[in-house]
């Protein structure tokens, strides 16, 4: 059954306990014995902007389950280039290759939205998927809809224009940090989505002048979400979906 709050809400079933909020809607789904385990190993810590996580081709030093951050997993090219492969809000958790048995980062982890996160030691992380079967399940289906949005964000980036990708962009991690305010360059903005920043200046300019969004100081609020999912590509919709569906 899907939770009314959506997939990137908080959940109130499967045997959780009501009165633990917890932004992550993974650990939100957990069974009560589950999440009193994940509680025992996890620690709550904040992450300011850009702060490096893990680095690329480095044996993991903890997994990360965010809350009111955001992290992003980015491509290094040989001449320092960074290129985002996938954003991580409250739906998911950083830590996928572990997860598969892979002890080895293979890509650079970074704070995009800076806020809080759960973090977990990788041997307790390894220790509690041996006694969360429901864990280990929403995780496959979480490794599921990573690929799934890999594929999707590959194509987005080869045929939309660079204003319908900031939209999709910019509504995407509202959705995954709960709010309509968060910190965001353009400088930024332009590596994420591998493109020059004076392409991004005039995508972000003319979402602004159109009323869809606020930008200063470093800070974008988004003021219209509605019309701005209207100026979003298709794929802003096709990655809801997909969260609908595997997550939910």
């Amino acid at each position: 059954m899907r939770s009314k709050s959506g997939p990137y809400g908080r959940a109130g079933g499967n045997g959780t306990s009501s009165s633990t909020a917890v932004e992550n809607s993974i650990i939100a789904k957990l069974p009560a014995n589950e999440l009193a385990a994940f509680l025992e190993r996890a620690e709550k810590i904040g992450s300011p902007l850009r702060e490096t996580l893990f680095e690329l081709n480095e044996p993991f030093e903890r997994v990360l389950f965010p809350l009111t951050g955001m992290g992003s997993l980015v491509t290094v090219l040989k001449d320092g280039t960074t290129l985002e492969a996938q954003t991580v809000g409250r739906e998911g958790f950083m830590g996928l290759p572990l997860f598969h048995g892979i002890p080895v980062a293979r890509c650079k982890g970074i704070t995009q939205v800076e806020g809080d996160f759960y973090q977990l030691a990788p041997k307790d992380f390894v220790s509690l998927l041996k006694i969360a079967p429901e864990l280990r399940l929403m995780l496959h289906r979480y490794a599921q809809f990573s690929s799934e949005v890999v594929a999707q964000s590959a194509a987005c980036n080869s045929m939309h224009l660079i204003e319908q990708r900031c939209a999709r962009w910019l509504l995407l991690t509202a959705d995954a940090v709960g709010r309509k305010d968060f910190s965001l360059t353009q400088e930024f903005l332009s590596q994420m989505l591998a493109v020059r920043r004076p392409g991004v200046t005039v995508a972000i300019g003319t979402l602004e002048r159109q009323g869809l969004i606020e930008h200063r100081y470093g800070k974008v609020s988004i003021s219209d979400a509605e019309g701005l999912k209207k100026v979003a590509c298709e794929c802003y919709q096709t990655i809801t979906d997909k969260a609908q569906e595997l997550l939910a």
